[in-house]
């Protein structure tokens, strides 16, 4: 999954760069996207707060305390591509700054075609950048809709129920038909089966109450822990 969070305080501006960025996913890439707009610092805090990871962000500096407030943002994500969106009344030593490393700029006024020539640029760039090392650091699911890749790092579990597996990134879960056990295989070491139907994230795990028979992970949640996975997460209790 590629998260893209997009920011303009202008909200028929934020609406057309929102259809062209979905019709340039559709033609780009096969995974799958999730869009998040905000055309208020209220709005946009309130994303920042449900969205732990990004990967994608277009902001617009042009309002008061934009710039210190993308400084801090920045500071959060690291590793997301920015394009910021500004004007000529906007000095560009304002925001071309090595605190906020901006890849790309679409300059106010703008056309829709200027628009989308600069979006093609920014998502090809992410695309290409994360194309060799994504498999290997993410989980693919296949779908109609297109690829869902879901990164190791967000995912707490994986549980078998209701003929299908269920992958848990703690504020959402994806269905897909596949079999536990090779699942189980396919996964890498960080991935510890601890239940006929769960197999959970070492990586997420807080405490292990072998006799509880229970597995506490971090953001208050939990998988069951049955006997016979026991010694495997034996040296993890505590």
């Amino acid at each position: 999954m590629i998260s893209l969070l997009l920011y303009d305080k202008k909200k028929k501006e934020l609406d057309t760069l929102h259809v062209l960025s979905k019709d340039l996913a559709a033609l780009l890439s096969e995974d799958y996207w999730n869009f998040s707009l905000a055309d208020s610092p209220d709005a946009l805090q309130g994303l920042l707060a449900d969205s732990p990871l990004m990967d994608m962000l277009m902001y617009d500096v042009t309002s008061r305390e934009a710039v210190s407030r993308l400084m801090g943002i920045r500071r959060n994500y690291k590793e997301m591509q920015l394009m910021v969106i500004a004007d000529l009344a906007t000095s560009p030593m304002e925001y071309m700054k090595p605190g906020i490393m901006a890849s790309s700029l679409l300059l106010r006024p703008w056309t829709k075609e200027q628009a989308r020539e600069v979006l093609q640029e920014f998502f090809q760039a992410y695309i290409e950048r994360n194309r060799k090392t994504d498999d290997k650091n993410a989980y693919v699911i296949e779908s109609k809709e297109g690829n869902l890749h879901i990164p190791f790092e967000q995912i707490y579990f994986f549980e078998a129920r209701e003929k299908k597996i269920f992958v848990c990134t703690g504020k959402e879960e994806y269905g897909f038909y596949h079999t536990i056990d090779k699942l189980e295989e396919e996964l890498p070491e960080q991935f510890v089966r601890c239940h006929r139907g769960f197999i959970v994230n070492k990586y997420k795990i807080r405490k292990v109450a072998l006799s509880q028979n229970v597995v506490y992970l971090t953001d208050n949640l939990n998988v069951p822990l049955s006997r016979s996975y026991k010694p495997l997460l034996k040296e993890l209790g505590r």
